[in-house]
């Protein structure tokens, strides 16, 4: 009667769930186990830009924290405005500049379906990008030190991105764009596409159609991906740089049971990544020169949260393009 006493008492002074073990007639408590969080209702997203495309020496990255606005801007004067530049930032002036509350964390997704790792920001810079007068501006950014592995910057698919929120948001991951899929000339295109592509005659050997596409799936047959087609004139021309090209990229967004995607507007026009967690897929995120979109997978209709991370130099302007014309000089 004293033992199961113990017990009861224990129990109902224990958290709601603990539950007892006994162990050579003794008691003891196991403490609950915390359900995951998941991937948050409003992700505060935050992306990443490789130390290289700003000017800085190493293979490292950059985590975006404000644009500084003009009439902040100390940093770059007069004709400094009108060039890229880098510029370090003294710790204590961060905030004054638009860095966020330090006190809420980074958690970074870096390799595809990890968890997420806790980042500090450690050494900040004021970045002055932009290939045009009307693009360029200076951004606040940050070096950070973090508790997994991050790959170097290469491939659009190891780009890190990561959650400002201050708790570990545990079962979210980021799964990467996996599969690929290509049309060579003369194949038709695939039928799930054909609504979103217009009409256009282009006939073999005259006229080359590519078509290729980029995504991943989930086992509950959700897909997404990006799809690109470009047609190419060649008009009596040899040099496939001399011939005219057209070329159309769209983002589309399978749900689970659908047999046809949807179109995803106003986004990117690279599918970067998919975050989902227990529940399924819950967002899309794509990526076009400078800017970060995430698009909720519930809404599809609805308009994506845009960060703006960087303004886009006339390199990136060139290399970024999207096309699959087979002309081996960037355009």
């Amino acid at each position: 009667m004293r033992s199961t006493s113990l017990v009861l008492g224990l129990l109902l002074l224990a958290p709601l769930g603990a539950s007892a073990q006994f162990d050579d007639g003794e008691a003891s408590l196991t403490a609950p186990t915390e359900p995951e969080r998941g991937c948050p209702k409003r992700p505060d997203l935050v992306p990443f830009t490789p130390r290289a495309q700003v000017g800085m020496e190493g293979s490292g990255w950059l985590v975006h924290q404000a644009i500084i606005p003009e009439s902040k801007d100390t940093f770059f004067k007069g004709r400094e405005r009108e060039r890229s530049g880098v510029k370090r930032v003294p710790e204590e002036e961060s905030r004054r500049y638009g860095a966020p509350d330090p006190t809420l964390p980074l958690w970074v997704f870096g390799k595809a379906d990890a968890p997420a790792c806790r980042a500090l920001p450690v050494h900040w810079w004021a970045v002055r990008m932009g290939a045009t007068d009307a693009d360029r501006k200076t951004f606040l950014m940050a070096e950070i030190e973090v508790d997994c592995d991050v790959l170097p910057p290469g491939r659009l698919s190891g780009t890190p991105v990561a959650l400002r929120q201050k708790d570990e948001p545990t079962g979210c991951k980021l799964r990467r764009p996996t599969e690929r899929e290509t049309g060579k000339d003369g194949e038709g295109l695939p039928p799930d596409v054909l609504e979103f592509i217009p009409a256009r005659d282009c006939e073999s050997p005259e006229c080359l159609r590519l078509w290729e596409r980029i995504g991943t799936s989930w086992d509950d047959t959700t897909t997404v991906g990006d799809f690109t087609v470009s047609w190419m004139e060649r008009k009596g021309k040899k040099d496939p740089c001399d011939w005219p090209t057209e070329d159309l990229s769209l983002l589309l967004y399978r749900p689970p049971g659908s047999l046809t995607p949807a179109l995803l507007r106003n986004g990117g026009t690279q599918f970067f990544g998919g975050l989902h967690d227990s529940s399924g897929l819950r967002f899309v995120l794509s990526r076009d020169l400078g800017s970060l979109y995430m698009h909720e997978a519930a809404k599809p209709k609805a308009a994506p949260k845009a960060v703006r991370y960087g303004s886009p130099t006339e390199e990136d302007l060139i290399l970024t393009r999207r096309t699959l014309s087979p002309c081996k000089v960037k355009r």
